[in-house]
C-alpha cells in the first residue's frame, strides 16, 4: 500500500544530524509515511545508520554526489505518496507538522497544491534560537516569490501531481535552487500557510558561501523574465544585492545599486521594501554570516 506522506531527506556525511532529523520523522503523531533517504556520500555508515533504526518506513538511496537538486528529484521520482515533504539533514521537525498540514489541506479547495509553515532558525553550535521566519502570503503567491524567497524547504508539503505540471528543481543553480522551484509551482497552484514554527531551521558553520549566493541571485534574475524584463522587479534584486555585497565588503555592490536606480529612478515600491527586508530574520542571519559572526 503506498504511504500518504513521502519524506524526502538528502544527506550527505553527517550521521549525527540525520539521526535527529529521521528520528523527528519517526516522532510525528501522523505515521502513514516512507522516509526516503538520499545519500550523496554513498556511505556504509549511512547505510548502516538506517539499517539501525529498525523501521521499515525508511528507504536508503545511494547518490552519485551530484548536488542538492539532483537529491531532491531522485526523491521525488522515487516517492511513493500522495503529497511530498521535504527535510534537510540538519534540520527537524516539530511532532505535529505533518498532521497540521494534511488537515489543513482537508479545508482548502483541490487548487491549493503547497502548504508551507513559519520555522525557527536555531544556531547548533550555542543551541540558541535566532529568530523565526514567518509565512509572508498565502494563496496567489507568485508576485511575492518574484521579490524574496518566502518560505524554506525543510517546511514544505506538496502535492507529488504539482511536480508534473511544474517540473522538478533545476540542477544548474549552484543556490536558490530551492527559490526557482516554489517560483515555478506559484504559477501553477495556490500556497497556503501556517503561522507557527514546526520546523527548527539549523544555523551552524561552513553552512554558506556568500560567492555561490549572489551567483544563486543573478541566476534567479537570469532564468526568469518576469524578473529580468520588469524593471521595478529587476531594481529591488539588485539594489538588494548591491546592500549585500556592500555590507560584506564588496565595493562593486555600488555598481549594482547604480543599475537599480537608472532601472527605477525614483525606487518606487522598492526602497521601503528593501530597507524592511534588511530586518527580516533571514536577512540579518545572512548579513552576519557574511560578516563572519556566525
Amino acid at each position: 500500500m503506498r504511504p500518504r506522506v513521502s519524506v524526502i531527506i538528502p544527506t550527505y556525511k553527517r550521521g549525527g544530524l540525520l539521526k535527529r532529523a529521521i528520528e523527528s520523522v519517526l516522532n510525528q503523531t501522523f505515521d502513514d509515511f516512507e522516509i526516503v533517504v538520499i545519500d550523496g556520500a554513498r556511505s556504509e555508515a549511512t547505510r548502516e545508520l538506517v539499517r539501525s533504526l529498525g523501521d521499515g518506513r525508511i528507504r536508503y538511496i545511494p547518490q552519485r554526489g551530484k548536488g542538492i537538486s539532483n537529491a531532491r528529484n531522485l526523491g521525488v521520482l522515487k516517492a511513493r505518496g500522495e503529497f511530498i515533504a521535504f527535510l534537510d539533514d540538519d534540520d527537524r521537525w516539530r511532532e505535529d507538522k505533518l498532521e497540521r498540514q494534511l488537515e489543513l489541506f482537508k479545508g482548502l479547495p483541490k487548487n491549493y497544491g503547497l502548504i508551507y509553515t513559519a520555522f525557527t532558525y536555531y544556531y547548533l553550535e550555542r543551541g540558541k534560537v535566532l529568530g523565526i521566519k514567518h509565512p509572508k502570503a498565502v494563496g496567489n503567491v507568485y508576485s511575492y516569490l518574484l521579490k524574496d524567497n518566502i518560505t524554506g524547504t525543510s517546511t514544505i508539503m506538496v502535492k507529488r501531481e504539482c511536480f508534473k505540471r511544474a517540473g522538478i528543481f533545476r540542477e544548474n543553480f549552484p543556490t536558490c535552487e530551492d527559490w526557482d522551484m516554489w517560483l515555478r509551482m506559484s504559477r501553477i497552484c495556490l500556497f497556503g500557510a501556517i503561522d507557527e514554527s514546526l520546523v527548527d531551521y539549523s544555523i551552524h558553520s561552513g553552512q554558506f558561501s556568500f560567492a555561490k549566493y549572489l551567483a544563486g541571485r543573478y541566476r534567479m534574475i537570469e532564468e526568469h523574465g518576469d524578473i529580468r524584463h520588469n524593471p521595478k522587479v529587476l531594481s529591488y534584486h539588485l539594489l538588494q544585492i548591491g546592500l549585500l555585497k556592500l555590507l560584506g565588503g564588496d565595493r562593486s555592490g555600488a555598481e549594482d545599486m547604480l543599475r537599480a536606480f537608472r532601472l527605477n529612478p525614483a525606487m518606487r515600491d522598492n526602497f521601503t521594501d528593501v530597507v524592511t527586508s534588511l530586518f527580516d530574520v533571514r536577512t540579518k542571519i545572512y548579513i552576519l554570516k557574511f560578516l563572519g559572526i556566525l
